[in-house]
């Protein structure tokens, strides 16, 4: 006779499941309370371009359905070098430099797996995307936190950065624009960054899949800068194109590192989205008209959400630069995160509680803007609404 239960005692849990993302509980509960409006994802909720879609429904007739090569078809990695060219001034090979990926969580997560062993040292932003924790947890590494500066907006403080870089140092992730505070990082600080890290012979991964979401400077990415023998970026076109669904993304690095990362991916996911690659690579060419016409919608609804939540006695809500989200400082009509989210909550708003993000984040409410504009106007009465009561 079988003891019950005596196969699992022999397995060491490799999770705690309480460390599951509160973003995704939330989806859950959406999909139960379809009356809450959901202002707690990490994703646009405007419509991916329809040509797009055109030429996806065009690569699965054609009969692009198969396999392709790990890093990703010719064709997908010419046309996002050519993007990256267009889009930043920067000039990768195709071959070399670029591997495509299951969404940038999957570029993040192999990165990670190549440079993190026990005991080396992370450097993460505070606040900065919670995920990025257990990553490093679960691998080992040592946890170091670098704080974001708040004021009437967010910023990547540089300084802050070259005070926490050390000799014990391995790996720095910068996110730019930031997730979830949409704040960036200077051209002078990236460059005095990346010469230290380069100096102490520290990784930088920089996390750009905001790239198209800045709202008064251009773009500033760590591959405009000579330093891409310790540089992995990180792209997705999940943002870019509101495709979330299709897990497409990228990472750009040094040969050794991409192909380091490529033989890896081999034995968890073999290749990336097929039908995604084809699609993007007949798309991405004429693709500047949606991204400045879903630039435009974000910046507007940011601008209405800023000044709406502002308006509420006891909220502070700096304007963020780029990215989807606004980070408000509810403190002053609720000091727990919890109690917060079950407020509004309960109001018909779902928020992602501040307290997940880091120490820093205690007291605020990530709220996602990229959305129909009656969405944000329902949610400002809502969270108003919900604090009267």
């Amino acid at each position: 006779m079988s003891q019950p239960g005596k196969a699992k005692d022999r397995v060491t849990p490799m999770v705690k499941e309480s460390e599951s993302s509160p973003i995704r509980q939330m989806m859950k509960m959406m999909e139960e309370r379809p009356d809450i409006l959901n202002l707690s994802a990490g994703e646009a909720a405007f419509n991916a371009p329809e040509e797009l879609i055109e030429a996806a429904v065009s690569a699965m007739r054609g009969g692009h359905n198969r396999y392709t090569s790990t890093t990703g078809n010719p064709e997908i990695r010419k046309a996002v070098a050519a993007f990256l060219a267009a889009e930043m001034g920067v000039n990768i090979d195709p071959d070399e430099n670029l591997l495509m990926t299951v969404g940038g969580m999957e570029a993040i997560f192999l990165a990670f797996r190549l440079l993190v062993e026990r005991g080396d040292e992370v450097l993460l932003p505070d606040p900065g995307w919670g995920i990025l924790r257990p990553i490093t947890e679960r691998l080992g590494g040592a946890l170091r936190f670098y704080p974001l500066k708040k004021g009437d907006t967010w910023t990547v403080d540089p300084q802050a950065i070259l005070d926490n870089i050390h000799d014990t140092t391995k790996l720095l992730v910068i996110n730019t624009p930031s997730n979830p505070t949409g704040a960036t990082l200077s051209r002078e600080g990236f460059r005095a960054v990346l010469e230290k890290a380069s100096k102490y012979g520290v990784f930088v991964l920089s996390d750009e899949v905001y790239h198209n979401y800045l709202f008064e400077e251009d773009h500033v990415s760590a591959l405009q800068f000579d330093h891409l023998d310790h540089v992995i970026m990180v792209n997705s076109f999940s943002k870019t194109f509101a495709v979330t669904g299709w897990r497409l993304g990228y990472a750009v690095a040094d040969p050794w590192i991409i192909r380091q990362m490529s033989v890896f991916k081999e034995t968890v996911s073999l290749c990336s989205f097929s039908i995604g690659q084809w699609a993007l690579a007949k798309y991405l060419p004429g693709s500047r008209p949606y991204l400045d016409l879903v630039k435009a919608l974000c910046r507007s609804n940011m601008e209405r959400l800023v000044d709406g939540l502002n308006s509420i006695p006891g909220i502070k809500c700096p304007r963020p630069a780029g990215g989807f989200y606004v980070f408000a400082d509810f403190s002053g009509v609720e000091s727990s995160d919890e109690s917060l989210f079950r407020r509004l909550l309960d109001g018909g708003v779902a928020v992602v509680p501040g307290g997940f993000f880091g120490s820093q984040g205690a007291g605020h409410a990530r709220i996602m803007f990229a959305t129909d504009r009656s969405l944000i106007d329902e949610s400002l009465i809502r969270i108003k609404a919900a604090l009267d009561r």
